[in-house]
């Protein structure tokens, strides 16, 4: 049995969103889902999340996308329309550009890469995406990976590091609240499907500069 009801996700994010906690703001703000843990040693591993999770019902904020495509692979990454597109040499180029890593490592979200990229990648943009918390993914080997960039632009991360608590985006304030309920749910699964269920202590929505709001559990 689900550990919460989605009619409690729901009438967790309409407070969440109501004018009293989620006053208006000059930009289109995040929501996010906040889980948080009971009896688990972080320092004995006892949690360990680190789970991409499709989003069910896409943003119209999408991710952003870096993509370092083989030459096979060019024309279809373009179909994608990635926030950046880079070949081997313009990354190779970058070494020693510690401004312009940075300035990629800050305005991406996900980072796509090549196979046999990926060793160029770590020495270029690891160290300016290790402590960001981002990681280089590796791209398919098939030439067509258009589809594969487009499930990433509307993917969240969940994550644990130090504290038992992850923080996921699941979508912006001008969603339909059933959508973002739908996504949070997503999020669950996830967290429930790799066994953590039971561990749960409590479930928190909120928008990037609004009020945190507890979710009722079962």
């Amino acid at each position: 049995m689900p550990i919460v009801d989605r009619s409690n996700i729901e009438d967790s994010l309409k407070l969440a969103l109501s004018p009293e906690n989620n006053p208006k703001r000059n930009f289109v703000q995040s929501v996010e889902i906040i889980v948080t843990f009971k009896e688990v040693d972080m320092k004995k591993g006892d949690l360990k999340l680190r789970e991409i999770v499709v989003l069910p019902k896409p943003p119209e904020k999408s991710k952003k996308v870096l993509v370092v495509p083989t030459i096979q692979q060019l024309e279809y990454a373009k179909k994608a329309e990635p926030n950046t597109i880079l070949t081997k040499e313009e990354l190779q180029k970058l070494q020693g550009n510690k401004r312009a890593i940075k300035k990629l490592a800050r305005q991406n979200d996900w980072f796509l890469i090549a196979p046999d990229s990926m060793a160029l990648v770590g020495r270029i943009l690891g160290p300016a995406l290790g402590p960001r918390g981002k990681f280089p993914t590796p791209l398919p080997n098939t030439a067509d990976i258009s589809e594969y960039i487009l499930r990433f632009k509307r993917s969240t991360l969940v994550k644990t590091k130090d504290q038992p608590q992850t923080q996921a985006f699941i979508g912006t304030e001008n969603q339909q609240i059933a959508d973002l309920a739908e996504n949070a749910l997503a999020v669950l699964n996830v967290i429930e499907s790799k066994g953590y269920a039971q561990k749960i202590r409590n479930i928190y929505v909120k928008t990037t500069m609004g009020k945190v709001v507890k979710v009722e559990l079962r």
